[in-house]
């Protein structure tokens, strides 16, 4: 128990730490501005069950407000296509190739920062060796939250979590089901 505290005191300190510049050098950060975003997050996952799979993701994204963050509803509401390029460590190596379309919904919390939700389901290839993939085509829903926090008057530090579940959804008699935790981190522009 005592180890889940400091766990939970270290990442308070570590958020903290990563507001502060926000506070500073965002104060140019206005939500009712921005029309899009284009980021770039890379991203760790682990396997949940079945056969250990570690992938070493890159994210290239790029989104469009639907509904502007802090505005008419107070929430904003972005469609997002996001790619994935993955290197895959598992009995044997590989890669991942993907592309999927999310709904985006973000709450501004105070003036530099946004907390947001993200779901979606895409289309990926699997090209690694793996009993958690029985094969190379796959869909992949998956939902996730994290935070949007100012850098600068456009650009802003993205930490998130996701959950992603990969399958061939039924498509072939063997669909053993491939779950992942996933840790993303990096940058996003708004424009």
């Amino acid at each position: 128990m005592l180890r889940t505290g400091r766990k939970w005191l270290a990442a308070s300190m570590l958020a903290a730490l990563l507001a502060l510049p926000g506070v500073t050098w965002g104060a140019g950060f206005d939500y009712g501005s921005f029309q899009g975003e284009l980021g770039l997050r890379f991203g760790y996952g682990k396997s949940t069950r079945k056969a250990s799979v570690h992938l070493y993701s890159l994210l290239p994204r790029w989104g469009i407000f639907l509904l502007k963050p802090g505005q008419r509803y107070g929430v904003g509401l972005s469609f997002v296509v996001e790619g994935i390029v993955s290197v895959a460590e598992a009995e044997g190596d590989g890669f991942e190739l993907g592309f999927t379309p999310m709904l985006k919904l973000s709450l501004p919390l105070g003036r530099t920062a946004m907390f947001f939700i993200e779901g979606g389901a895409g289309l990926i290839t699997e090209s690694f060796d793996s009993p958690a993939v029985a094969h190379a085509f796959n869909f992949t829903p998956q939902v996730g939250a994290g935070f949007d926090i100012a850098l600068m008057p456009r650009l802003g530090l993205t930490l998130a979590y996701r959950f992603r579940h990969s399958s061939n959804a039924g498509l072939y008699d063997e669909n053993p089901a491939f779950n992942c935790n996933f840790f993303h981190g990096g940058l996003t522009y708004f424009y």
